[in-house]
């Protein structure tokens, strides 16, 4: 007879309507293609020492981290949710699987020196994506890393840290 001899259980406490806004705003970087490989079409939740639920995605083209103060203590190990499970959770079911697929390391890129540019091309429909992020008053602040650099994102909420990247098109 199989026994369980230990099992941790790893809590973290937020509003249930900011934990909304902030899967809401990950999915919009999650790829959500057919073909779409498991590691990039999920959004990724991590809370760790810092006092935040930090949840992430990317599809390659934009990536998106938003960072939501926790309410008390708690931690919780990287997991990843899958599209389905995220649309579940929106759906106000909470019966979800995590996967096993590991996000890459990404903070690094946000530590650009900002730099003037000339003209750069962005995809339009990628671009209007960061209108589904929930945002507070105000705009979205795009500022310029140089020519074939990603542009960051800083979206205004008043709960949630968000900063996103969006990868330039070439101009042919």
């Amino acid at each position: 007879m199989d026994t369980l001899s230990e099992t941790k259980l790893e809590t973290v406490t937020v509003k249930a309507s900011d934990l909304n806004d902030l899967l809401t705003g990950a999915s919009v970087a999650m790829d959500k293609g057919k073909g779409a490989i498991s590691q990039l079409a999920s959004v990724y939740l991590t809370a760790k020492d810092d006092g935040y639920l930090t949840a992430y995605a990317t599809d390659r083209y934009r990536l998106i981290e938003g960072k939501l103060e926790r309410e008390g203590e708690g931690e919780l190990a990287e997991c990843q949710l899958r599209a389905s499970d995220v649309k579940n959770i929106l759906a106000t079911s909470l019966n979800i699987i995590l996967g096993s697929d590991k996000f890459p390391p990404y903070s690094h890129l946000f530590e650009l020196e900002a730099k003037p540019i000339d003209k750069i091309m962005l995809n339009p429909s990628y671009l209007a994506s960061f209108d589904k992020v929930p945002a507070s008053d105000g705009g979205n602040i795009f500022t310029f890393y140089g020519e074939n650099k990603p542009v960051r994102v800083s979206i205004n909420h008043n709960r949630i840290i968000w900063r996103a990247l969006l990868m330039p098109m070439k101009i042919i």
